[in-house]
């Protein structure tokens, strides 16, 4: 199975549509929140799209960026807590891009399992 960038943003959204069907089942303030860390988690997604091209550009890994992106997160997850949002929903939003590499990397494996 070849891993391509649009194979992991299709499943990001299969994923997100999921997990937000089921907040809103919950509550209508954990859907809020799942939406808007989702929006955090795909906007951490972006700024690794662009840091591992710049990364190839130059040969070589950079701490800085890495801590700067964090940062990023970190802050913006901080403002969501501040807003008073639904922590379980910020919990499964956040989660959204971490699950799909986990099914992604799960099915490679399994894939290569059975070509055997």
């Amino acid at each position: 199975m070849i891993i391509t960038i649009k194979k992991l943003e299709i499943l990001f959204a299969i994923v997100y549509f999921f997990l937000a069907s089921v907040c809103l089942l919950i509550s209508y303030e954990c859907f809020i929140a799942t939406t808007a860390s989702t929006a955090v988690g795909l906007g951490d997604w972006i700024l690794l799209k662009f840091m591992a091209k710049k990364w190839l550009k130059r040969g070589k890994y950079s701490f800085l960026d890495s801590m700067i992106r964090f940062s990023l997160i970190a802050i913006s997850i901080l403002f969501l807590l501040k807003l008073h949002l639904n922590k379980i929903g910020i919990i499964v939003g956040v989660s959204v891009v971490p699950i799909s590499l986990m099914i992604t990397a799960v099915m490679s494996v399994f894939s290569k399992k059975t070509s055997l």
